[in-house]
């Protein structure tokens, strides 16, 4: 995970075990007491990578050009970026 992230380890943790049980991003944030905007951004991440969003990866990737234009293409026709992160294994569907 990254360490710029606002959300202490413990709040990460504790937003995935709420993400499993049903809540969404907005309960959760309520709940815990801190910022919507950065416990949006781990549900997204927690919607493609389920509890693996918590783990941080070692190397940040390089997509082609071409890749990236067959998701924006795929995106543009209707796919949710959802769909089109995990099919792709991107680590968040604000990548696209």
């Amino acid at each position: 995970m990254a360490g710029r992230s606002s959300l202490s380890v413990e709040q990460r943790a504790a937003a995935i075990g709420l993400f499993d049980d049903g809540w969404a991003d907005r309960a959760v944030a309520t709940r815990l007491g801190v910022s919507r905007p950065a416990v949006a951004r781990l549900y997204g991440r927690w919607r493609v990578r389920g509890g693996a969003a918590l783990v941080s990866k070692p190397s940040r990737r390089v997509f082609t050009v071409e890749f990236k234009l067959e998701v924006v293409r795929r995106f543009l026709a209707g796919e949710t970026k959802t769909d089109l992160a995990c099919e792709f294994d991107l680590s968040s569907p604000k990548l696209i």
